[in-house]
């Protein structure tokens, strides 16, 4: 099974009393300040539950008791289903999965160093490229098809990603109702047709609110287009504290929680049982630089205090974690992403992005992913801690071996090496001499030279000839259709 088993390393931010007081002070926010919410349509849905609603302002009054009735309908097991089935992912909260960080708009080139805008064949290639990495469990497309126009971009990049990767994909730019239409068309095209798609969602959609407390109308009608469809949803707050959350984290867990529970809502009512995610891409905002502190010590604690919560509500989670403000791989991009990560590890949160972006997630770095992926399995080992059993603890083989006996040569060493110790690849643990010997080679050329070995070597299974030709179909009609009547 693919994903690092949760461990017995745990962080722990809150109690049982933190966790209620967060919960009442969210439901307070909704009910007492409301959302904005830019879409008749979910403005009706909320009206019709007995949501106070003032259609001028585009504002809704969301009370406990609508919420909570939301969160009992909503659809918590649930499994990321993938075209090759061996990557499928159980969100059964016993596992993280690690998942690529997404829709940046620019690729540092493999083979001059230099930042350019991305293309599809730029989404293609990383597809490729992190079907080949085991820490790369879901893919959530790096970057954005900066070569087609807008209108149609976000059509062709799922597209794309479809065929160019075997694990599951998600997407996060579904802007409208009438795209949302056609991504469906994508999705049911692969599985089989609409049934088979809601019976094997092969993508997953995130919608990201704008802090604070309120939802883009075109992004929420295409979240409710997709969940009708049983394609699992995930509202992913992304307040930053200090300027679009309060600078105190509870305050931005708080507004982040408002925004996810309100979008939640809205989808029950929509598609009453339809699969639902938390989502967190909370952090700090950093006031010497006016700019997203991406990599942030408090992103790791916003994301981790959101992960507590989600549980607390049988969510499964899908945390930005993995993150720099770097923009080139090296030791900030490392120490950046390791310490923004691995609370996250430790908090047991489901789903955590961020593997292969630099520049607070606006450019795609080979070498970094593939360090990104070393890292993500040393977050994994910590987290799983030492386990006590008998096996582990070898007491018979302690007694066999004796006083200046060796280990090595012993079948138990062979039976648990691979399973109880982290073997590097990029990491060098050699002498100082044969690491000089091999030409002095930095961590980031070791990956770089990695990533060559993987765009040389990888296949990737290729999608059947009728589902290639079913898609540029799709991706035509798309076309006219958005041309002709516009996303309104």
């Amino acid at each position: 099974m693919i994903g690092f088993p949760k461990g017995k390393t745990r962080f722990q931010l809150f109690d049982k009393r933190d966790l209620e007081s967060l919960h009442w002070g969210t439901l307070d926010v909704l009910e007492n300040a409301g959302v904005r919410v830019f879409s008749e349509e979910c403005l009706r849905l909320l009206e019709g539950a007995g949501c106070t609603v003032d259609h001028k302002s585009s504002s809704a009054k969301i009370p406990g008791n609508v919420v909570e009735d939301a969160m009992r309908k909503a659809k918590k097991n649930i499994i990321l289903h993938a075209r090759n089935p061996k990557f499928d992912v159980v969100l059964d909260k016993r596992r993280v999965f690690c998942c690529t960080d997404g829709n940046g708009t620019s690729v540092m080139d493999f083979e001059t160093g230099k930042r350019r805008a991305s293309t599809s064949k730029d989404l293609e290639m990383v597809g490729n490229f992190a079907n080949a990495l085991d820490s790369a469990h879901i893919f959530w497309p790096c970057v954005s098809s900066q070569d087609i126009p807008d209108y149609l971009r976000h059509v062709v990049d799922l597209k794309v990603a479809l065929g160019a990767i075997e694990k599951h994909v998600q997407v996060e730019t579904t802007s409208h109702r009438r795209e949302a239409k056609w991504l469906v068309q994508l999705g049911a095209a692969l599985a089989g047709d609409e049934k088979a798609l809601r019976r094997r969602p092969i993508f997953s959609s995130m919608h990201c609110p704008f802090s604070p407390l309120q939802l883009d109308g075109g992004s929420t009608e295409g979240a409710l287009v997709l969940a009708r469809a049983g394609v699992p949803i995930s509202f992913y707050g992304m307040p930053q504290a200090g300027i679009t959350g309060p600078v105190t984290l509870a305050g931005s867990i708080i507004v982040n929680n408002a925004e996810v529970l309100a979008g939640m809502t809205m989808a029950q009512l929509a598609a009453p049982g339809s699969p639902f995610i938390y989502g967190t891409g909370g952090a700090a905002f950093d006031m010497r630089t006016m700019t997203w502190a991406g990599g942030s010590p408090e992103r790791a604690l916003i994301s981790s205090g959101a992960s507590e919560l989600a549980h607390y509500y049988g969510f499964p989670i899908l945390c930005g974690g993995i993150v720099a403000s770097a923009k080139v791989p090296g030791a900030q991009s490392c120490y950046e992403k390791m310490s923004s990560g691995l609370p996250q590890f430790f908090a047991g949160c489901d789903m955590i992005a961020g593997l292969g972006l630099l520049d607070d997630v606006t450019m795609l770095s080979y070498e970094q992913m593939v360090m990104d992926d070393e890292m993500a399995r040393i977050m994994g080992r910590l987290a799983a801690g030492v386990v006590v059993d008998d096996d582990h603890m070898a007491i018979d083989l302690i007694k066999k071996v004796g006083p200046g006996g060796s280990f090595l040569g012993h079948r138990h060493t062979m039976e648990w090496i691979y399973k109880e110790h982290f073997i590097p690849e990029i990491t060098d643990r050699r002498t100082g001499e044969a690491w000089e010997a091999d030409g002095s080679k930095s961590a980031v050329t070791r990956a770089k030279e990695k990533a060559q070995k993987i765009m040389k070597e990888h296949e990737v299974m290729p999608l059947p000839s009728d589902v290639v030709t079913a898609f540029e179909q799709i991706v035509k009609k798309a076309d006219a259709d958005i041309t002709e009547n516009g996303l309104d």
